[in-house]
């Protein structure tokens, strides 16, 4: 039930639930309520990925996640989540906007990532559906905070044995090759890979793949067929960062990076001594 909850207007819809603005009787403030489209309603495994959701959500207690207030089902039987309303714009609206961001901005942004992804890999969750469009910037007095959403395809490592081979999870355009050819077996390196994708999308205002049918991606995807230096489509991109982003893309799980951690110490280390510039002064050197 929702109660005496006061239900306003759509913010926000997705393929499988519409994200609703609300007031809450007892917080006195706008909140969101994520409710699950009612056609799906009877869907067992899409009502587990809500509980899944709220539940790793609110366990989390890291400040890139949205703080959820309750969950439960509506009269009409639709799985909800009440959360924070957030204010401010996803990634990928502002990207196609104003095109590039500028690599002192899109370092920053994919470190706090990172910083999300040690607390959630540490609980043995992976996302898998990391995206410009599930990463929100919310106005700060120190700059960009990001807010991670949607864990609603997040796994726990001990259910990955569960998934079927050929069930996937994720966005074409930033998946990562194994989350096709081998689903069962995904680990925490597959949410790097699509960070991968994301920082690529985000220096460049452009896709690693070129195609023109979903097949031709999914192929090229599974080959590993890509662009993965960011700096070959815009030479703005310092070659130090040019060459974490093609790390992170590398075909290869075992040619990633280890682990998030390992991946945001190298941007947190930033360029290589002696060198100048813009990132040189933001990170202190």
């Amino acid at each position: 039930m929702l109660g005496d909850k006061k239900i306003g207007p759509v913010i926000g819809i997705g393929g499988i639930a519409a994200v609703y603005a609300a007031e809450h009787p007892v917080l006195r403030k706008t909140i969101a309520l994520k409710i699950l489209h009612k056609r799906f309603a009877n869907d067992q495994e899409l009502a587990n990925r809500f509980v899944r959701e709220a539940r790793e959500t609110a366990a989390l207690g890291h400040p890139a996640f949205v703080h959820v207030h309750d969950a439960g089902v509506t009269d009409d039987g639709a799985p909800y989540i009440e959360m924070d309303r957030l204010e401010g714009r996803e990634l990928y609206s502002m990207r196609k906007e104003a095109g590039p961001l500028e690599p002192e901005r899109v370092v920053p942004i994919a470190i706090q990532v990172l910083d999300a992804l040690v607390a959630l890999h540490a609980r043995g969750v992976i996302h898998r559906d990391i995206k410009s469009q599930n990463i929100y910037l919310v106005p700060s007095p120190h700059g960009d905070q990001i807010k991670l959403l949607d864990l609603g395809f997040a796994k726990v490592e001990d259910e990955m044995k569960l998934t079927s081979k050929n069930h996937v999870l994720g966005t074409p355009i930033y998946i990562s090759p194994e989350q096709y050819l081998e689903p069962s077996a995904v680990d925490a390196r597959a949410d790097l890979f699509s960070l991968g994708v994301v920082m690529f999308e985000l220096l460049t205002g452009d896709w690693p793949y070129a195609w023109e049918t979903k097949r031709e991606l999914l192929g090229k995807v599974m080959k590993g067929d890509l662009e993965r230096h960011p700096m070959n489509r815009n030479p703005t991109v310092p070659t130090w960062l040019d060459a974490i982003v093609a790390k992170a893309l590398a075909h290869k799980r075992e040619d990633r990076f280890g682990d998030a951690a390992e991946m945001k110490a190298a941007l947190e280390l930033g360029p290589p001594p002696g060198k100048s510039g813009i990132l040189r002064r933001l990170f202190g050197g």
